[in-house]
């Protein structure tokens, strides 16, 4: 099981769409933490997952020191493998907390919304002012420290222009994992926007292909989630957003929740609390967990059924206030999204790419090592 603490609710940046609670100052009592620790070993089959999460997670890095040890020392003692992971804005690292990562493989996922205009449109300090300088003059020593280092790339209606501009930029600065997200529920979405947004993808869909080409090792989650879906099968619901069953979110007052978007200031998110680190869960974990495995009623019949993004219960209670309903800009970008990734995939099946084939075809490796078609 993996458990994700919500360390404090205070970060040092402002970021327009962040959905996490208002930026208090309250922080997690380290005895909650160790007790959800011992409740990811408790239901974890042997490994469990520690994600270290906000708010901004480094404010707290001495609660980090000590959970990490904690979290070590009792998966031991079961006999339990453990793993760490950590979502940070990256602003905060030093060489010590870096260091630190590094030896004890807690590996993490910076926000790094692409060139100084895009991020600063949205990534702001408390003062109002951009962070994005803050992050640049720090990437080349996390990198050092960590070259597998995760950028997660919000994209929302003011950066669509900016995509292309953007993942040169990032890549110009070393990173070679790469997410991108949409912020579905920004207000300004309009039909021109995704008219852009679609032109932006496929020059992004360009820039993959002339990596893939050149040999370069890397990943772009926008195109390769996608292509898995295609090159493997489709994904059953509950296989990729497990909530409340493989991960749960655990609050800073203790409340476990399904997901990190639950641990929220809107009204309603107080009925998707799954029990408590002293108490354990409740029965609505189980009632949850199913109804996010159902099936999806808007998506019946689609021939994107099990490719699209769909699958995230958290996502569509965000925006449609329901676990299995499918919110039509979701829908809509996911119709976009997927062509635009096929038409990578046949352009460098078609070349019998042999990066792509490993990636993806692995088992037909054989076939095209003696020519067959």
């Amino acid at each position: 099981m993996k458990v994700i603490l919500h360390l404090t609710t205070n970060c040092n940046l402002r970021c327009r769409y962040c959905y996490a609670p208002a930026k208090r100052d309250v922080a997690m009592p380290p005895e909650t933490a160790k007790k959800a620790i011992d409740l990811a070993i408790q239901h974890g089959n042997g490994s469990a997952c520690v994600s270290y999460f906000g708010g901004e997670p480094l404010l707290r890095f001495d609660a980090i020191r000590e959970l990490t040890a904690y979290a070590t020392a009792r998966a031991r003692e079961r006999g339990s493998q453990m793993h760490f992971r950590m979502s940070t804005n990256g602003t905060l690292f030093t060489r010590d907390s870096l260091a630190f990562c590094r030896d004890h493989n807690i590996l993490f996922a910076i926000s790094l919304d692409g060139d100084r205009e895009a991020h600063d449109a949205q990534r702001v300090t408390a003062e109002g002012t951009g962070s994005w300088a803050l992050l640049d003059r720090k990437l080349d020593l996390i990198l050092s420290y960590n070259p597998h280092t995760v950028a997660t790339s919000v994209i929302t209606p003011q950066t669509v222009d900016r995509l292309e501009s953007s993942i040169r930029y990032i890549w110009s600065r070393g990173v070679r994992y790469i997410v991108h997200q949409l912020d579905y529920s920004h207000p300004d979405w309009t039909p021109e926007h995704f008219v852009r947004l679609e032109a932006a993808y496929r020059a992004l869909a360009e820039f993959y292909l002339e990596k893939v080409r050149a040999g370069e090792a890397f990943h772009m989650g926008l195109f390769d989630d996608k292509l898995k879906t295609h090159a493997a099968s489709p994904i059953e619901l509950g296989v990729l957003c497990d909530f409340g069953a493989k991960k749960v979110s655990v609050a800073p007052d203790g409340r476990i929740f399904p997901c990190v978007q639950f641990v929220s200031d809107r009204p309603d998110a107080a009925n998707f609390c799954i029990g408590h680190v002293d108490r354990g869960f409740t029965p609505l974990r189980d009632e949850l967990i199913a109804k996010n495995r159902s099936g999806r009623p808007d998506c019946e019949g689609c021939a994107l059924l099990g490719r699209c993004s769909n699958y995230c219960g958290c996502m569509n209670w965000q925006l449609t206030g329901k676990v299995t309903a499918t919110p039509p800009i979701l829908c809509a970008h996911e119709r976009m999204l997927v062509p635009i990734a096929d038409e990578v995939g046949n352009t460098l099946w078609d070349e019998r790419n042999r990066r792509f084939m490993r990636r993806h075809y692995d088992h037909f490796e054989e076939l095209f090592a003696y020519g067959l078609d």
